[in-house]
């Protein structure tokens, strides 16, 4: 509401001038006339006591009653302007000049419903009254409604860039990036080449996934002031957007050089290297994003993940261990803290954490199949199961829960049971070989031949694939491998911030 209220203020004050009497008697006109131009002048001292005087002989005046409620109002004794604003109102009830000041006053004190009304009966009084279109749609902008708000203020700023652009930037930030792009345009038309709306149209069209005409607005920023390291970093996340990895690391390189301290770009050449299964040269990376910000719980995150993607599970455990002593109540970081125990087969430590996690977040499903599964290996298999149906039953769509459960179900000989299962875990992840060994061995106990070499054939297949291709997270047993991290665990790298003032 601040942007709000410095141009309701601004509006009261303009009105002043237009809330002269019309239809009074030529000497009332004239001293009217002459207390406002005091009021222009900052004399409110003066002018409350030339109106004061005014309504002493014409206490029915009701143009004086208002502009004495602004006076008021000005000198901050609302509540007795908001009543010479109602007494002028009693006797002139389609008063423009005072509805307009009173719904100033109304949305001042936070009272923006009555503020609204107010304004929007100044509209169909005067529809052309420029301080109730720029005020209600302010206001309407205040409560969320762009709908209502946005042809409101467009025809306030009318041709003015300046305040196009500012409308455009509060659009910007409430995430109404279609109108923002047309304003800025339009801003653009009536200033070419200016870095700021540039800049800004770049953001908005990136926003809306218009990623070609974001990456031309952007250019033209970046050729209008080659050293400003923004453009470039914008550019890099297009790039990387567009499956262009090359392209995003020389952006994202420039920005570097122009700022050395750059944690955003750090962290996402860290990102995009961890992306190409390039973990152990993203740690770098991640590792410098968190030494120049270390209040991002994100950084923390990904670095510890890099480190459990290259396979380095103590320095993973010391990273999860350390952003816990600033973020205690995370269950991500717990979540990660075991998840990397796991890997590293200490299944006390990975148990503790898991369950920390829980505490913390009862219901996270990938918490509740990593304990399924070291349940399993442990040979409790009744509680394996109730923990691997419960993470199922939070996520519909957890292969790893599905893998576990019918790979638990099958060292169980309950064949019949598994197969379900483990079809479903083939449809979620067709390209795991550890749920096609499982489906062999189910389809060899019910004497399924066909089927049980169909999975064997693909099993091998796609274990000879893993041979030759990128290193697995860990070694492998019997088709075994540990799960993929979770979405909830992989931060979020996307979307450049709103832009600022």
């Amino acid at each position: 509401m601040g942007l709000v209220r410095a141009f309701l203020f601004l509006c009261s004050v303009s009105l002043v001038v237009s809330a002269m009497p019309q239809r009074t008697a030529p000497q009332v006109d004239t001293l009217l006339s002459e207390a406002g131009a005091l009021v222009q002048a900052g004399k409110l001292q003066e002018a409350e006591a030339a109106t004061r005087k005014i309504l002493t002989t014409h206490p029915r005046n009701a143009e004086a009653h208002s502009l004495l409620g602004v006076i008021l109002d000005q000198r901050g004794q609302t509540a007795e302007a908001e009543k010479e604003y109602d007494a002028a109102l009693r006797l002139k009830p389609k008063l423009v000049s005072a509805l307009s000041n009173l719904g100033v006053l109304l949305a001042k004190t936070n009272r923006g419903a009555e503020a609204i009304a107010k304004f929007e009966e100044v509209l169909r009084l005067d529809p052309k009254h420029e301080g109730a279109i720029f005020n209600l749609g302010a206001l309407y902008a205040a409560q969320g409604d762009y709908k209502r708000a946005v042809p409101l203020l467009e025809k306030a700023a009318g041709q003015d860039p300046r305040m196009l652009f500012t409308l455009g930037l509060r659009l910007a930030e409430a995430h109404e990036y279609g109108d923002a792009v047309r304003l800025f345009q339009r801003t653009n038309e009536l200033r070419p080449r200016t870095f700021e709306v540039l800049y800004n149209l770049g953001l908005a069209l990136y926003n809306l996934d218009r990623l070609d005409e974001a990456q031309q607005a952007l250019t033209l920023a970046s050729a209008l002031k080659p050293g400003e390291p923004e453009p470039y970093y914008r550019l890099g996340l297009i790039s990387s957007a567009q499956g262009d990895t090359k392209a995003a690391l020389t952006y994202w390189t420039k920005a570097l050089e122009l700022r050395p301290v750059f944690a955003e770009v750090n962290f996402m050449i860290g990102e995009e290297l961890l992306k190409n299964k390039l973990a152990e040269k993203s740690v770098p990376f991640y590792e410098k994003a968190l030494e120049q910000s270390q209040g991002q719980l994100v950084y923390h995150l990904r670095l510890g993940v890099a480190n459990v993607r290259g396979q380095r599970y103590d320095r993973a455990r010391e990273v999860f261990t350390k952003a816990l002593e600033r973020y205690p109540d995370d269950a991500n970081l717990y979540f990660l803290l075991g998840y990397a125990a796991r890997a590293e087969g200490q299944y006390d430590q990975a148990v503790t954490a898991f369950r920390q996690a829980l505490k913390l977040h009862p219901d996270m499903p990938d918490a509740l199949a990593n304990l399924g599964y070291i349940a399993s290996q442990r040979g409790e298999n009744a509680e394996a199961e109730t923990l691997l149906k419960r993470a199922i039953e939070l996520e519909p769509k957890s292969f790893p829960a599905y893998h576990d459960l019918g790979r638990l179900l099958v060292k169980l000989k309950r064949y019949e049971e598994a197969v379900p299962l483990l079809t479903r875990g083939v449809e979620l992840n067709d390209k795991d070989p550890g749920v096609h060994y499982q489906l062999f061995l189910a389809y060899s106990r019910l004497k399924r031949k066909d089927e049980a070499d169909k999975e064997l054939a693909e099993f091998k297949r796609l274990d000879e694939v893993n041979r030759h291709g990128a290193t697995p997270l860990m070694s492998t047993k019997d088709g075994e491998a540990l799960p993929p991290l979770p979405v909830t665990a992989a931060g979020d790298s996307a979307k450049p911030r709103a832009p600022k003032d």
